[in-house]
């Protein structure tokens, strides 16, 4: 990312003209933020077929604002933004679980982003749709820890020798999310690059198998200052679900027409307003 491109991030998430940034808590946090409440989650390009997407700096400042994006379009962006700031910052490939348990040989199909400040780590993860933490998770990458990072917004760290499992406290229980390799050589994750996550990106567009993000499921998400906007379709149903505090505030079933005119009106993006096909 060059100055001009920075540049015109900070426009797109507005952020004030007079206020410095740095490499610091405050900072991270703040753009953290503003991300996850900017630019909206969206995975319906990737379940409709649709090319590839461009995961150049450019391209993801010109198709985000308007079209939103998946897991590797947000990460890659805030990766650079990150690093242009000046922060020490991974990047770190996981499996995405939602409640299920890993298996081996499973393919990894998910990005989060790592962040060392001092001798603190933080997670950020601004492409899991609606289960997207609200603001960086401060972790101990030594010994299983639980984090509250916001009213009703809790994890837990588990560490064991070969791998991480972070879990997200919903309805009074505990839900596995991903899990990611621990290295041996250094006993922290084990980081990727930028070749890994074109290739990790290449594999969720055209890898065999199952890749639920892409043959099970759409999802539209955007968080706004106190609350999770959720839109999800599935096996032929259209929902709604708003999250405040941890806990749903809104549930309804909508209607093709209804889904799309609310994903307009409260996600800012514009689909055309067809059925969605079952896989």
């Amino acid at each position: 990312m060059d100055s001009e491109q920075f540049a015109k991030y900070l426009e797109l998430i507005d952020h004030p003209v007079q206020l410095p940034l740095s490499p610091d808590v405050t900072c991270l946090y703040f753009l953290y933020r503003e991300h996850v409440t900017r630019f909206p989650y969206q995975n319906l390009d990737l379940y409709l077929g649709k090319p590839r997407v461009d995961l150049s700096i450019s391209a993801l400042l010109e198709t985000l604002p308007i079209s939103g994006g998946h897991c590797f379009q947000h990460s890659e962006l805030m990766f650079a933004v990150l690093e242009h700031v000046g922060f020490t910052v991974e990047r770190v490939a996981a499996w995405v679980l939602m409640g299920n348990q890993y298996q081996e040989g499973m393919p990894l199909n998910h990005n989060i982003i790592l962040v060392k400040i001092g001798e603190d780590t933080y997670l950020c993860d601004p492409g899991l749709a609606s289960a997207s933490p609200r603001f960086p998770i401060k972790i101990n990458m030594e010994s299983t820890n639980e984090v509250t990072i916001s009213e009703g917004d809790m994890y837990k760290l588990e560490v064991q020798d070969k791998f991480y499992q972070l879990y997200w406290m919903m309805k009074d229980s505990y839900l596995l999310m991903y899990r990611f390799e621990r290295s041996s050589s250094t006993g922290w994750a084990k980081t990727s690059d930028r070749e890994s996550t074109l290739e990790l990106c290449k594999n969720v567009y055209e890898g065999p198998g199952v890749i639920p993000i892409r043959d099970k499921y759409v999802k539209i998400a955007l968080q706004t200052q106190d609350s999770k906007i959720d839109f999800f379709f599935n096996d032929g149903s259209y929902s709604l679900k708003i999250f405040s505090k941890g806990r749903p505030r809104e549930e309804r079933s909508l209607d093709c027409m209804q889904f799309f005119q609310l994903v307009k009106e409260m996600c800012n993006l514009e689909f055309e307003a067809t059925e969605i096909v079952k896989k």
